[in-house]
């Protein structure tokens, strides 16, 4: 779990899509600040897709799945989401790994996907700092005084930084694996900003 020395590593199930940018960063951000490592499709791309994403589960004892965008996209529903959450689901049945549902709007997840109606999914608002304070909520390491605010600070810092990332990577998109892992070292540059400047007895 988080604080490990080791980051544990995290699947991160989300719609790639350029109105999702914001929280895409925010759990970036947000997970690498509380100790976990996130693993993602994008990071293996010209793989097959099904079995990569099993693997990847497969290596996971978490996973999160973000449920707020799976209505129609020019009149195609998305299952990618769902789809995966399927697997980590039967994953969950069968060995050690947590699943976690995360979703903009109270209530919907359960009308969309009633499978889950046991689950109590996280709701974020659409926000960044809804994303934050969920995470935070679930992940926090015990006597570590991490705050959302904090959280916040390291996002707004991080995502400043993404024009220089998508020019390095020579990408329009955030959504490609150059990108993706730029974005994970600025967040942990971030975040080590943040330990540094705190007491040593409150450091993690």
């Amino acid at each position: 779990m988080p604080g490990s020395k080791k980051p544990e590593p995290v699947f991160l199930n989300i719609p790639y899509d350029s109105a999702f940018e914001d929280l895409y960063v925010a759990y970036i951000v947000g997970l690498t600040r509380l100790g976990l490592n996130v693993t993602a499709t994008l990071a293996h791309p010209n793989q097959d897709r099904l079995a990569k994403i099993i693997e990847l589960i497969e290596r996971c004892s978490l996973s999160i799945h973000d449920l707020s965008r799976i209505e129609a996209s020019h009149g195609i529903p998305r299952f990618n989401m769902p789809l995966e959450l399927g697997i980590a689901l039967y994953r969950s049945a069968k060995a050690k790994h947590q699943v976690y549902v995360f979703e903009s709007k109270a209530f919907r997840a359960q009308r969309s996907t009633s499978d889950i109606n046991k689950m109590d999914p996280r709701i974020h608002n659409g926000t960044p700092k809804g994303v934050m304070s969920s995470l935070l909520n679930l992940f926090r390491p015990a006597g570590n005084p991490i705050t959302v605010p904090e959280m916040l600070r390291s996002y707004k810092a991080v995502k400043a930084k993404l024009p220089e990332l998508r020019k390095n990577a020579g990408s329009k998109s955030v959504f490609e694996k150059a990108v993706f892992e730029d974005l994970k070292l600025a967040a942990l540059v971030e975040s080590e900003k943040l330990k540094s400047s705190k007491p040593a007895s409150l450091r993690n």
